[in-house]
């Protein structure tokens, strides 16, 4: 009613227009329009030529910014509400007020912080789904350093290779791989035909003789993963074994990734191959290929070759295993009690542990399927020496029957020195010796290995801010030394612990940043409980003295 009008005729209907009240607008409770609405309209309509979209609602060309939150706000209020989704607008308002980090620009309103929630999917509707079911929303994480967290998994099957017992026929091989967390970097990876156990634990053990412990090994829920045998070998070294929720595979997604890359580059090539590769080929690829290329290439994640920043991590703070002591902890494990005459029973067969204290306890033995002669004995993640055999002859009331029979016989002829072995008494007290040293090597050696974990982990992990700790002028004071117990314990302290922290300081100290964590660090390594605050404290009180 505008368009082909005059310029006078269209400021009296816009006159009438504007006097009018019964106007239906959608979303407003406005009844009436302005005659400078009216004229901006027309204008936007004239200049896009008829086009009536012009006209349709736009988008503010800010939306989604949100200027007025800083990013240190952004990343807290993120972490906040997925920890737990029940977190109110308002309650995360009052904690970025009570924060140093967070309270250094101005603190968006609730309404704000909501918006901003719910354009990065983490408002409550998202995060919660019906029955109280979680929405699995993904954070990005890393482990601090290398050797921290190892991922493992198997793909397959999907590589045909040619079965060595069956010759002309193919057989199906699946890829196992272990992945670095901080790195990318595969400590182990191997193709096999059965996905067992036993595979895993050589294929662990030999990444660690390799490369060190790492803290924890992350894997699913599958059978070959859970075994106890694994489980009671990892636990020896100080490795904790972590598995991910049920039906979840999208958490080892660093695992899963490369699985692809070997598809792709690897296993898309070998299945052209006619006739196929062995395993061992197959196998000779696969090492080749992540040597070679993918070791070496920059990640894209990282912004480094996964070669170069693993071994970027100092020698000093890997955890080694020595080759012998590994091959007797990875072998199988079976729980099995000890009976009253000393004998544990280990598929049908029954051997004599060596030492008294043992009987009638439940305890851990590991064998050989190769070698039946011999098991070893381990209670309470203790070394205990070798079980031999048992025969009949070695028993007492077997042994009692012979000599009733010996005595029933008459003389014999005792033959010459050249008929019979020699006396051997030297002989088996130098093989109990050794047996002796043996024990207390591998036992020592497992105490090292696991109280340096504790120090590794105080070192390496550093608080969340750069250098809360430290005062302009570069001071440990008792502030800090009470924060830092905070950290490395994962704990707050009550107020009799604090107490006590402040009185240790006045009393014995300054204690030094580096010292805390060495003291504190070595006693976690120990599995010292966090629970006593003043054990930690004596520790301390005991190290500064012997520093002097």
């Amino acid at each position: 009613m505008l368009l082909d009008k005059s310029p006078g005729e269209r400021a009296r209907v816009i006159d009438e227009l504007v006097k009018k009240d019964n106007f239906d607008m959608p979303y407003s409770i406005k009844k009436t329009l302005s005659r400078s609405v009216i004229y901006q309209w027309l204008k936007e309509y004239q200049q896009a030529r008829g086009s009536v979209d012009v006209l349709v609602p736009k988008e503010r060309c800010d939306r989604y910014r949100f200027r007025k939150i800083s990013e240190e706000q952004k990343n807290a209020l993120m972490r906040w509400r997925f920890e737990n989704p029940y977190r109110t607008a308002e309650g995360l308002k009052d904690e970025l007020l009570a924060h140093d980090i967070t309270s250094q620009s101005p603190v968006p309103s609730a309404s704000t912080i909501a918006r901003f929630l719910k354009t990065v999917g983490l408002d409550r509707k998202s995060l919660l789904q019906k029955e109280g079911n979680r929405v699995k929303v993904r954070l990005p994480f890393e482990a601090p350093y290398p050797q921290r967290i190892w991922q493992a998994d198997t793909k397959g099957p999907n590589l045909e290779v040619r079965d060595p017992d069956n010759p002309g026929e193919v057989r199906i091989a699946k890829p196992i791989l272990f992945v670095d967390d901080h790195s990318r970097f595969f400590p182990a990876a191997s193709y096999v035909f059965e996905e067992n156990e036993e595979v895993i634990m050589l294929l662990f053990s030999r990444a660690i003789e390799a490369y060190g412990v790492a803290d924890i090994l992350y894997v699913d829920r599958g059978g070959p993963y859970r075994g106890h045998s694994l489980k009671k070998a990892a636990a020896l070294v100080g490795c904790r074994i972590a598995h991910t929720p049920a039906k979840d595979a999208s958490a080892k997604g660093k695992v899963e990734k490369p699985m692809r890359y070997l598809y792709e580059r690897l296993e898309s090539e070998l299945l052209l191959r006619n006739p196929p590769p062995s395993i061992e080929e197959a196998n000779e690829y696969l090492t080749a290929l992540i040597c070679q290329d993918y070791h070496r290439s920059i990640h894209s994640s990282t912004g480094q070759t996964p070669e170069e920043r693993f071994f970027s991590f100092p020698a000093e703070y890997r955890r080694f295993v020595s080759p012998k002591a590994l091959s007797m902890i990875f072998l199988p494990c079976t729980k099995s009690k000890v009976t009253k005459t000393g004998l544990v029973s280990i598929n049908k067969l029954k051997y004599l542990v060596p030492d008294l204290n043992l009987y009638g306890k439940w305890v851990q033995v590991r064998h050989d399927p190769m070698q039946r002669s011999k098991v070893y004995v381990w209670y309470e993640d203790r070394y205990y020496g070798e079980a031999n055999l048992y025969v009949a002859e070695n028993d007492y009331l077997k042994r009692q029957e012979l000599e009733e029979q010996l005595s029933k016989m008459p003389p014999v002829h005792i033959p010459d020195l050249a008929e019979v072995p020699r006396f051997s008494y030297l002989e088996r007290k130098l093989a109990a010796h050794r047996m002796e040293v043996l024990e207390m090597e591998l036992n020592e050696q497992l105490d090292q290995v696991n109280a340096k974990r504790g120090v590794v982990k105080a070192t390496l992990i550093k608080p969340p801010n750069k250098e809360p700790l430290k005062l302009p002028d570069g001071e440990f004071n008792m502030d800090s030394f009470t924060y830092l117990l905070t950290i490395l314990l994962k704990r707050k302290l009550d107020a009799h612990e604090r107490l006590a922290a402040h009185t240790t300081w006045r009393t014995y100290g300054p204690f030094s940043e580096e010292l805390t964590r060495k003291t504190v660090g070595r006693l976690l390594g120990e599995s010292y409980p966090v629970s006593d605050v003043y054990g930690y404290l004596d520790a301390l009180r005991l190290a500064a003295h012997s520093s002097e």
